[in-house]
């Protein structure tokens, strides 16, 4: 049994008021304040919601009906205070405003794994568009599905293809569907035929471009022509140059020599990254490769100790005639020390044995240093 208190044998002493119990009042009325301006409160969807407690600040939250949220306020000794019921009537803006993604939340939600009407909507979330992405790959689904699902883009190709998650959507259309059913695509590309070079600069458009060269290379001698006409800044941009190696690697032969020949005009201007990368696929490809490769000997040195610009010296001596080869070697071999100091350049001495032998023993550090 508890002890009784000095107040209630009539000692005179008066029991101290509990600390707690001013915060509640103050926290009640701020709450009461709050509620008449949320409206987010009022938009939730209440009859879903399950009753949860959260905790703030030693006090706890209890949602209790559909149209009003009742706030009890709990103090951190469990003992029970004075409730007080906030009311707010659900306005119909805020409902109509959340409606669009509320319903998108329980169509990702569902067991059934329908997606249909969802598409645009699930392809700017990252669950949404990866739950898209594995529909598509659902061997049961047939084209014709794929493409009706694909056709709820339409009108939306351009945002979509600069979304950070819609535009893995888009690719796996791309990749998924037969050629004919991205004509859509193709055809709202070209509507505006000036943001096609803007599209190839983006770094998540330009992935759009690529899967189209790659998967509709027949449809694509529009999209082709326009980024010709733009060649020397996109082969030079971080992202466009990556669309340029793909025309490469699955343009016509005429296609493959108009570029060649772009290249070629502008040779001296190629020696960053993003230019050799091009410039290695045009000497796999490029109906002036020999040429190519004879006008960049003279960079050799500088473009071999690159990150990616060493690979491209490498492809170079490999077409260059043999005549042309040696002339090349003794270029190098003027700088061996410089390439054996550098990272990039080390592998591309290691491969021409006569430049090898002169740096057998020699540290990276006495390299340097000489």
């Amino acid at each position: 049994l508890p002890q009784e208190s000095p107040a209630a044998s009539g000692s005179g002493w008066k029991e101290p008021r509990p600390k707690s119990v001013g915060a509640p009042k103050a926290f009640m009325a701020s709450m009461a304040s709050m509620a008449t301006g949320a409206t987010f409160m009022a938009s939730m969807p209440m009859t879903s919601m399950a009753p949860m407690a959260v905790p703030v600040m030693g006090f706890q939250l209890v949602p209790v009906t559909a149209v009003a949220v009742a706030v009890k306020v709990v103090p951190n000794n469990g003992a029970d205070c004075a409730s007080e019921t906030i009311s707010t009537r659900p306005s119909s803006e805020s409902l109509d405003d959340l409606s669009f993604s509320r319903s998108t939340s329980e169509s990702e939600l569902s067991d059934d794994g329908c997606i249909t009407g969802c598409v645009w909507d699930l392809s700017q979330r990252t669950k949404g568009c990866r739950r898209v992405q594995q529909a598509l790959e659902d061997p049961s689904i047939s084209d014709a599905a794929r493409s009706a699902l694909a056709l709820e883009l339409k009108g939306k190709v351009r945002q979509c293809a600069r979304s950070a998650c819609g535009n893995y959507v888009l690719q796996k259309f791309i990749q998924v569907l037969r050629p004919q059913a991205c004509q859509f695509i193709i055809d709202e590309i070209m509507e505006e035929p000036e943001e096609v070079s803007n599209l190839a600069k983006h770094q998540y458009a330009c992935r759009i471009l690529q899967r189209l060269l790659e998967n509709c290379q027949a449809q694509m001698e529009g999209i082709i022509r326009l980024l010709l006409q733009d060649a020397l800044p996109l082969v030079r941009h971080n992202h466009g140059t990556f669309v340029m190696q793909e025309v490469f690697d699955f343009g016509t032969e005429s296609q493959r020599g108009e570029l060649g020949e772009t290249l070629l005009q502008s040779i001296g201007a190629l020696s960053d990254e993003n230019g050799t990368q091009v410039l290695q696929k045009a000497l796999l490809h490029a109906p002036q490769k020999v040429t190519l490769a004879q006008r960049m000997v003279p960079q050799f040195a500088q473009i071999a100790r690159g990150r990616h610009s060493h690979q491209t010296v490498l492809a170079a001596l490999q077409v260059l005639p043999q005549k042309d080869q040696d002339k090349a070697v003794a270029l190098l071999s003027q700088k061996v020390q410089k390439l054996w100091a550098s990272r990039y350049g080390r592998l591309v001495v290691k491969s021409i044995p006569s430049l090898h032998q002169q740096c057998v023993g020699m540290t990276r550090r006495e390299a340097a240093a000489a």
